[in-house]
C-alpha cells in the first residue's frame, strides 16, 4: 500500500511514560537456576537467567527467541528465559530478589529500576557508560544514547541502574481520506485538533476511537499524562528536589505530604475540562471499547483517528492494505490560545527509557558471570539486534547508530519528556482509581471537582502504602539523597 508518514515536525522539543513491555518469550521455568556445566565439547558452559515482562504476541515471541538463540550460537552462553505475564512480573521480581535469588539480567522501566537499585539489587553501570561495546565499537557506550535519555538514567552523578535499549512511541493515527473528505487539516495544536474533530463529525464520520473499557485501554492514561505534562511545568519545578528535571517517586511522596500535589489545582482541573470536551468526538460506547476493537475500527476505515503504540503498526498495516492512506502525529500542542499555563510543546507518550537492562548486583562476586551478563546486554543493545526489533516489532531504538525504517519515520521523537507521570509510574492500584473515577467523570456521574478529590484521596492512600513498603518518611527524606 502507499503510506505517508507524518515526516514534518509537528512542533516541539521532546522525550518520555508509560510503561511499555517488550513482547517476547520462550521458556516457562519458574525457579531461577544458576548452574554451570560442560557443553558437548567438554568446555565450561554458562547459563544466564534473563527475565522480562511479557506479552503474548506470537511473532514477537518468535523474533526474541531467534535473537536469544543467535546469541547462544555466537557466544556459547545459554540464556534461561523467564517468561512471565505482565500482571505477575513485578511481584515475581520482588519475591526473587527478597529471597536473594534474583535473575542475572532483567528489564524494567526507569521508576522500577530506580527503586530496585536503591534497594541494593542492581549493579552500577556508571563505568560501563564510559567504555565501548564490542558490538558497536568506536564510541563510548553511553554516548550512543540521546542526551535526554542518558540524563534520565542517572539516579545521581555516580549511580546508573542499567542501560536502555528501546522504547515504544505513542502516536495518533489519522485516516487521510476521511480528513480530506471532511475538509480538515492534520492538526498541530489543540485548537486545530478540536476544529478537525468538529469538521469530521459534521461530515458524518466518527472522529476518534477512544478505548476506555479497562486500565489496559490506555488512551485515557496517555492523554491525561500528556496534557498534564503540557500544563504542569510549574508544579514539576516545585516538586523536583534533585534538580534533574524529573519528579521521582520519592519526590512525589514528599510533595503529597507537603501539600504540593492537589488535583484541584487550576492547572490540573483544566486538563479534565479538555478531556471532557474532547469526549464528544469519541464513539458513543467508549467506556466499553477496548484497544483491539478501537485499533481494528480505525484499520477498517470506520473512524478517523485512533491512538496506539508503534508496536501496533504491523497489525494496522495488515488490515488497512491499500484501502486508505494514513499519517501519524503526536498529541497536539496546547498553546496559550487554549490555556495560559501552556508549555507550548507536546509531551511524549512512551519514548522514555522503558526497556532498561539491569544486572543483579550479586554477580559482583562472580567476575566471569558478571562479564557474561554485561556482554549479553551489550549484544541486546547492539545495532544489529535493535535494527531487527525495529523492523520486525516496531520498537523504537535509542542507539544513535540505528536508522529507523522508513515506515517508522513518523515515530521520530520530537516532543518534550514526561517530567512527572501523574497517572502511571506509581502502581496499578492508582491506575485503577484513575480509570474507574475517570469513567464516572466522563459519563457525568461525578463533577470534575469530585473527580479531582477522588484522585487526591487515591494518591494519599497509594502513597502511604508505598512509603510503608519502602520505609520512607520525612525523617529519611523519602529514601532520597540529602
Amino acid at each position: 500500500m502507499k503510506k505517508e508518514y507524518l515526516k514534518r515536525t509537528i512542533a516541539l522539543g521532546m522525550t518520555a511514560v508509560l510503561s511499555g513491555s517488550l513482547l517476547v518469550g520462550c521458556g516457562n521455568s519458574t525457579e531461577v537456576q544458576k548452574e554451570t556445566g560442560k557443553n558437548a565439547k567438554g568446555e565450561e558452559e554458562m547459563t544466564l537467567v534473563f527475565a522480562q515482562d511479557l506479552g503474548t504476541d506470537e511473532k514477537a515471541n518468535k523474533v526474541i527467541n531467534e535473537v536469544l538463540s543467535d546469541y547462544t550460537e555466537k557466544t556459547g552462553v545459554n540464556i534461561q528465559f523467564e517468561s512471565l505475564p505482565s500482571a505477575d512480573y513485578r511481584t515475581w521480581l520482588t519475591t526473587q530478589f527478597s529471597a536473594d535469588n534474583g535473575p542475572d539480567v532483567y528489564t524494567d522501566i526507569i521508576y522500577n529500576m530506580t527503586t530496585d537499585y536503591q534497594k541494593g539489587y542492581l549493579y552500577n553501570f556508571l563505568d560501563l557508560y564510559e567504555e565501548e561495546s564490542k558490538y558497536d565499537a568506536g564510541e563510548k557506550w553511553g554516548d550512543l544514547l540521546p542526551e535526554y535519555i542518558k540524563e534520565r538514567m542517572y539516579i545521581t552523578e555516580k549511580e546508573v541502574p542499567g542501560y536502555p535499549t528501546a522504547t515504544s512511541v505513542v502516536r495518533i493515527f489519522c485516516n487521510k481520506d476521511i480528513f480530506e473528505k471532511a475538509g480538515a487539516e492534520i492538526p498541530e495544536t489543540w485548537e486545530e485538533f478540536m476544529e478537525a474533530c468538529e469538521k469530521i463529525k459534521e461530515s458524518g464520520e466518527i472522529p476518534f476511537a477512544f478505548p476506555n473499557a479497562t486500565i489496559d485501554d490506555v488512551s485515557w492514561l496517555w492523554f491525561g499524562n500528556s496534557l498534564c505534562g503540557q500544563l504542569d511545568h510549574t508544579i514539576v519545578q516545585d516538586l523536583d528536589i534533585s534538580g534533574n528535571g524529573y519528579v521521582e517517586l520519592g519526590e512525589i511522596c514528599k510533595g503529597m505530604d507537603e501539600g504540593k500535589i492537589d488535583f484541584k489545582d487550576p492547572q490540573l482541573l483544566a486538563v479534565f475540562d479538555l478531556l471532557k470536551d474532547f469526549s464528544q468526538y469519541w464513539t458513543s460506547d467508549y467506556n466499553g471499547l477496548n484497544q483491539k476493537q478501537a485499533t481494528e475500527m480505525f484499520a477498517r476505515g470506520e473512524v478517523a483517528m485512533v491512538q496506539v503504540m508503534s508496536t501496533a503498526i504491523e497489525e494496522i498495516d495488515s488490515i488497512v492494505g491499500d484501502s486508505f492512506e494514513y499519517v501519524v502525529m503526536p498529541v497536539p500542542i496546547v498553546t496559550a490560545e487554549t490555556n495560559e499555563n501552556a508549555l507550548g510543546k507536546s509531551v511524549i507518550l512512551g519514548g522514555q527509557p522503558d526497556i532498561i537492562y539491569g544486572v543483579n548486583k550479586a554477580l559482583e562476586k562472580d567476575e566471569k558471570k558478571l562479564n557474561a551478563a554485561i556482554d549479553f546486554i551489550q549484544y541486546m543493545a547492539s545495532s544489529e539486534v535493535q535494527t531487527k526489533l525495529a523492523e520486525e516489532l516496531g520498537r523504537i531504538p535509542l542507539s544513535s547508530k540505528v536508522e529507523l525504517p522508513e515506515r517508522l519515520e513518523g515515530f521520530k521523537i520530537t516532543e518534550e519528556p514526561l517530567r512527572m507521570p501523574f497517572f502511571t509510574g506509581i502502581n496499578n492500584k492508582l491506575r485503577n482509581y484513575y480509570h474507574r473515577s475517570g469513567q464516572e467523570f466522563l459519563s457525568g456521574s461525578i463533577t470534575k471537582e469530585e473527580f479531582a478529590e477522588t484522585m487526591n484521596q487515591s494518591y494519599k492512600e497509594v502513597l502511604e502504602e508505598i512509603k510503608a513498603e519502602n520505609n520512607w518518611s520525612a525523617e529519611n527524606n523519602y529514601g532520597m539523597s540529602e
